[in-house]
């Protein structure tokens, strides 16, 4: 388990240095308008940095003695994969149907499949997710969210 912690939070810290790096190849101070396109990026990469650096720490401060536990304990690798696979899947058909389509059908997946919702709450809330994240992001933020092949094709 301490072995996986310590992969995890380095790996964590490696990506935050990565975003780091990217974020100052923009303006992450305060321009007229507001925030510059590097501002969040780069404090929530630094924020994810640091917190890296609190687990490394953790956990190689922790006592060895503690007794070994396994990272996926034994018998949660069916639960693991039931969430693990839907969200691999909905990240590979976001390049066919795109964003909105993708999470429509993964949250249905997910809600039914997982939670055993009732249909009309399943219906619901795969129709309105898509639809209220398109008012916000691309309406009120003007930030296109990916496109697929489907969706180009949608009249809308």
């Amino acid at each position: 388990m301490k072995r996986a912690e310590i992969i995890c939070a380095l790996a964590v810290l490696a990506w935050a240095g990565l975003m780091l790096r990217e974020a100052t190849r923009l303006n992450i101070g305060w321009e007229s308008s507001g925030p510059g396109a590097g501002f969040f990026p780069f404090w929530l990469s630094a924020g994810l940095a640091i917190f890296a650096v609190v687990v490394l720490i953790q956990t190689l401060r922790a006592a060895s003695s503690a007794p070994k536990k396994r990272f996926i304990p034994a018998g949660a690798l069916p639960s693991l994969l039931k969430v693990v696979l839907p969200i691999a899947g909905m990240i590979l058909a976001m390049e066919i149907a795109g964003f909105y389509l993708a999470a429509a059908l993964y949250l249905a997946f997910v809600m039914r499949w997982i939670g055993r919702h009732p249909w009309p709450l399943v219906i619901g809330v795969s129709f309105l997710f898509p639809l209220a994240t398109y008012f916000v992001i691309e309406r009120w933020f003007l930030v296109l969210l990916p496109k697929g092949y489907l969706e180009i094709r949608l009249p809308f």
